[in-house]
C-alpha cells in the first residue's frame, strides 16, 4: 500500500506570523552578439582560426568578449569558442578559471534567423577552459556541428555564402540580501500596492463626480442636471472629445443634452467614465450598451457585452442577439450565436424565439444565424 504525500498548507499569512522576512536575489546581466561570417566557402579552407570583432556586454561590467571559429580544428566538425579578452576593472590571474560566473550558448541561425543548431547552455567551468597564447580565458564547443550538416542545403545554414552565429551570455553578479520586519510591520507585496494605489485614484476621481468638485460641464437629462468634467469625458469618449474640441454649441454653452436615455442610464454612463464601474450594470446592461455605442465608450461597451454573455439564457437569447446586432457588439453576437446553436433544437421550436427573429426579417440577422450553423 502506497503512502500518500500531502503538501504542507500555510493556514495563516506567513509574513504576519514571523518576526523577520529575508530575501536573497542574484543580479543577472543578459546580452547577445550576432556575428556574420561572409564568403564562408573561402573562409572554411583557411588553416588559421577566424575571430569575431570584440564585443562588450554593458558599461556596468565592461567585460570584452570575442568568438573564435576553428574551421579546420576538426576535419569532420566545426568548433566555436568564446573568449574573455578583457575583464575591465576586474584584476585576475589566468590560473584562476572562474574570472566571471556566467552561462553561455552559441547557436547557428538558419535562413529565417532562427537557431537551427544550438549548443547546450553551458556554465563557464574549469573542464571547458581553454587558453590562448596571450592569456585569454575561453570556453566553447569543440564539436558543435558536423561539416556535412553545415553545408546541407536543406538546413539552410549557409545562406548567400554567409554563416550567422548567435552568442548569448548570462553573467551572474552579486547575491543581494535584504531583511525586513515581519508581522504587522511587513510591507504589502508590490502588486497589491499597485492595486491599492489604483483603487485610491479611482475613488478620488469618483468623488469629484459624486460631489461635483471642480466641474465645468452640465449634462442635462429628462429630469436632472448632472455635473461633470470635460477632460474626463474627452479621455473616455471620442464623441465627447470631438464635441468639446470643435466649435459646437456644447463647447460654447458647457452644456450637453441627453434626453434619449433615462436618467439612470446617463448617470451610470458618467459613473463608469470616472470609476470604471456602475451600480446599474446588472439590471440595465442592454441600455448601457446602447449609450456606450452612441458615445464610443469602449470600456463600458466591453463590460456590457461580458455582462450580457453572463446573463444569457434560453428566454433572452433572441433579444440579446438583436441588441448585439444593432449595437455592433461583435463579441456578444458571436457568443450569443454559439449559445443559440448549442440549444437550437429547443429554441427553434419556441414560438417566442421565432417571433422575435421574424421582427428582424428586414436585417441580415437571420442570414448570420443560418451561416453560423454551417
Amino acid at each position: 500500500m502506497t503512502q500518500k504525500t500531502t503538501k504542507r498548507q500555510c493556514t495563516t499569512n506567513c509574513t504576519e506570523s514571523v518576526t523577520c522576512v529575508g530575501e536573497t536575489d542574484l543580479e543577472l546581466e543578459e546580452f547577445s552578439f550576432l556575428w556574420t561570417v561572409k564568403h564562408y566557402s573561402a573562409v572554411r579552407e583557411l588553416k588559421e582560426s577566424i575571430k569575431s570583432p570584440v564585443f562588450h556586454g554593458s558599461p556596468k561590467l565592461n567585460h570584452a568578449w570575442q568568438i573564435e571559429m576553428f574551421p579546420k580544428k576538426n576535419v569532420e566538425k566545426l568548433s566555436f569558442f568564446l573568449f574573455l579578452v578583457d575583464c575591465g576593472d576586474v584584476h585576475h590571474h589566468h590560473s584562476k578559471a572562474k574570472v566571471v560566473k556566467a552561462n553561455y550558448q552559441i547557436s547557428i541561425l538558419n535562413a529565417d534567423g532562427q537557431p537551427a543548431v544550438q549548443g547546450a547552455m553551458k556554465l563557464m567551468e574549469d573542464f571547458d577552459l581553454v587558453m590562448t597564447e596571450d592569456d585569454c580565458i575561453g570556453w566553447g564547443h569543440d564539436k558543435l556541428i558536423k561539416s556535412t550538416q553545415l553545408t546541407n542545403p536543406e538546413l539552410e545554414l549557409v545562406v548567400n555564402n554567409e554563416l550567422t552565429i548567435l552568442c548569448k551570455i548570462w553573467i551572474c553578479g552579486r547575491l543581494k540580501k535584504t531583511i525586513r520586519n515581519g508581522g504587522n510591520n511587513c510591507n504589502p507585496p508590490v502588486k497589491k500596492r499597485i492595486m491599492m494605489a489604483k483603487d485610491k485614484v479611482l475613488m478620488n476621481i469618483g468623488k469629484m463626480f459624486k460631489e461635483s468638485i471642480g466641474s465645468d460641464i452640465e449634462i442635462r437629462t429628462n429630469q436632472r442636471v448632472l455635473k461633470a468634467h470635460k477632460v474626463i469625458l474627452m479621455a473616455q469618449s471620442s464623441v465627447f472629445s470631438a464635441m468639446f474640441s470643435a466649435n459646437m454649441i456644447e463647447k460654447e454653452s458647457s452644456t450637453v443634452e441627453i434626453i434619449d436615455f433615462d436618467d439612470e442610464i446617463v448617470e451610470g454612463m458618467l459613473e463608469y467614465n470616472y470609476t470604471g464601474a456602475t451600480g446599474c450594470m446588472q439590471e440595465r446592461a442592454p441600455e448601457l450598451l446602447r449609450i456606450a455605442e452612441k458615445y464610443d465608450i469602449s470600456g463600458l461597451k466591453n463590460d456590457c457585452e461580458y455582462q450580457l454573455v453572463d446573463n444569457l439564457n434560453k428566454k433572452n437569447a433572441a433579444a440579446i442577439l438583436i441588441v448585439a446586432h444593432t449595437q455592433n457588439a461583435s463579441y456578444l453576437k458571436q457568443r450569443t450565436l454559439e449559445f443559440i446553436n448549442l440549444n437550437k433544437e429547443e429554441l427553434l421550436k419556441s414560438q417566442s424565439f421565432q417571433d422575435v427573429l421574424k421582427a428582424q426579417a428586414d436585417t441580415c440577422l437571420l442570414t448570420d444565424l443560418y451561416f453560423s450553423q454551417q
